[in-house]
């Protein structure tokens, strides 16, 4: 040990000693994290090409270790190389470094390590060989074992701890095995070899100073060097980022597929819901039908007995029970109306409702409605118009159907329309529909309120429902009675205008006169 200390310390130019070991450090540490990469490359055409890579950085930071440390050597004589074998010792260093680095990947790291020792070795020797001195060269047997036992054992060590991937102090500890592997062979090597002048020998010549050339082997290396660490430090970043891309991109997905079940899930629960909404609604709607079909009996009774009273069919009555009679027959009537639009609105909704089609003059039953309505609008102080098209042709729907959405239309027109006011019952065609307009000067009704409006038992709001009678039912049933014969009800109104009320029939519902059948 101290004579190999003593050949580096007094036979070596220190300053290019230390540019060769710091070299030497960057190769390694650049290797071995190329070597990082090829494994976590898998198994493919990316692990080969990174081993590859690691061999090239490798046998190039030993090589330029080796050429550096050599012109350091002051041996007092002039100093040549051959360019063939100096060559040679670069693809040996290389071509060896790549293949013990593929075994310690694929087999074992030591194995490995192994043939990377073989490599120094080679290289150091080969090397050696290609420097022309005017000496011959006598060899310490002992001292050259001694440098190949330290190339082959210490790079075995450093690949057997690089790759027992137990923490970052693993690298550190391997890199540093692999540095005196490289610097250990070679200054053991360098004092094995003890150089005796020999004028017979042709010396070597070389065209620049020593020391320049050996900063711009030092410098050219140590760029290619650097290029492989850069590469794998960007490759290791990129997959590092891919990782944590693709973990996110899982966790996304995983709470995608959640959200999915929980929408499913929650789909499925309103699914059954709307179901039992539905099964709820038509039962309501039957026990509707069949309770108002009960009310209507007992109703007619009251109706026509207090009917009879008022006739004075069974003897004369006095005044008082002349008006009671006339209330009974009043009430009974109104209530009679409102258990049958509760019928016609149930069956409607249980799709029970069957139209009676016929074809009839919409002019006449708009004359017939006005004749009906009138007395109502004569107590209310309005003004009852119509307005219907000449020569409409006659309508196929059910008379009676039209006829009551006629009347709730008016009806609803008169009780919301104040004194002086006016209300117009009009028919017009269009070219794809009939049209039945039913508009008023009335207190009219705010935008947001008209869906209220739409709704059964709809009131625009409790004052209004105090202040006016009625169940809300005339607008709905109105509008599915509409719908039943293929057209539809639209409501317009502003508050303080009026409202405008306009039910469409389908053109295949009129029927030209003189016609026998429906024209499209």
């Amino acid at each position: 040990m101290l004579r190999v200390l003593g050949c580096v310390f007094g036979q070596h130019d220190l300053r290019l000693v230390a540019v060769a070991a710091g070299l030497c450090l960057l190769a390694c540490a650049t290797a071995l994290t190329m070597i990082a990469r090829a494994r976590a490359a898998g198994r493919g055409r990316a692990r080969l090409q990174w081993l590859a890579g690691a061999g090239a950085v490798a046998g190039c930071g030993i090589w330029a270790t080796h050429f550096v440390a050599m012109l350091a050597y002051r041996s007092g004589l002039p100093v040549g190389f051959d360019t063939g074998l100096t060559i040679l010792s670069a693809l040996i260093a290389m071509t060896l470094c790549g293949l013990g680095f593929a075994l310690a990947v694929r087999v074992n790291g030591a194995l490995g390590g192994v043939i990377t020792g073989s490599a120094i070795s080679a290289m150091h020797y080969t090397g050696m060989a290609a420097v022309r001195l005017p000496a011959h060269a006598v060899w310490d047997v002992a001292y050259v074992t001694a440098s190949v036992l330290i190339g082959v054992c210490l790079s075995g060590l450093a690949l057997h701890f690089a790759l027992r991937r137990r923490g970052v102090h693993d690298y550190g500890i391997a890199a540093g095995l692999f540095v005196l592997a490289i610097v250990g062979a070679h200054f053991t090597g360098m004092t094995a070899v003890h150089f005796i002048p020999d004028g017979s020998v042709a010396a070597g010549h070389l065209n620049m100073d020593p020391f320049a050339l050996a900063v711009v082997v030092a410098a050219s290396a140590a760029f290619i060097v650097s290029q492989g660490m850069v590469v794998a430090v960007l490759d290791r970043h990129l997959a590092m980022r891919a990782r944590g891309e693709a973990a996110r991109m899982r966790a996304h997905i995983a709470e995608l597929e959640s959200a999915q079940t929980a929408l499913q899930k929650t789909s499925a629960d309103l699914g059954v819901a709307l179901d039992k909404a539905a099964e709820a609604s038509r039962s309501k709607s039957a026990f509707l039908a069949s309770m108002s079909h009960e009310l209507r009996t007992p109703l007619n009774a009251v109706i026509g007995f207090s009917d009879a009273m008022r006739a004075e069919l069974f003897g004369p009555l006095s005044a008082r029970y002349k008006g009671y009679a006339a209330d009974i027959q009043q009430s009974g009537s109104h209530l009679l109306a409102l258990i049958n639009d509760v019928l016609d609105l149930s069956r409607l909704e249980a799709s029970q409702a069957v139209l009676q089609e016929e074809k009839f003059d919409i002019a006449e039953l708009i004359e017939e409605v006005m004749r009906m309505m009138g007395p109502q609008a004569g107590k209310a102080g309005l003004n009852l118009q119509a307005d219907v098209a000449p020569e409409l042709p006659v309508l196929r729907a059910d008379r009676s159907r039209i006829k009551q959405i006629l009347i709730n239309l008016a009806a609803n027109a008169i009780k919301f329309t104040p004194e002086g006011g006016q209300v117009r019952l009009a028919a017009h065609r269009t070219a794809s529909a009939l049209s039945l307009i039913v508009s008023d000067t009335g207190i009219g009704i705010a935008q947001e309120d008209i869906p209220r409006a739409m709704e059964r038992f709809g009131q625009v709001d409790t004052s209004l429902a105090r202040k006016y009678e009625g169940t809300g039912l005339g607008l709905p049933l109105s509008r599915q009675l509409a719908e039943l014969h293929g057209g539809q009800l639209i409501l317009g109104s502003a508050p303080g205008v009026g409202t405008t009320v306009t039910v469409t029939l389908p053109r295949d519902r009129l029927v030209l006169r003189g016609l026998p059948a429906a024209v499209a």
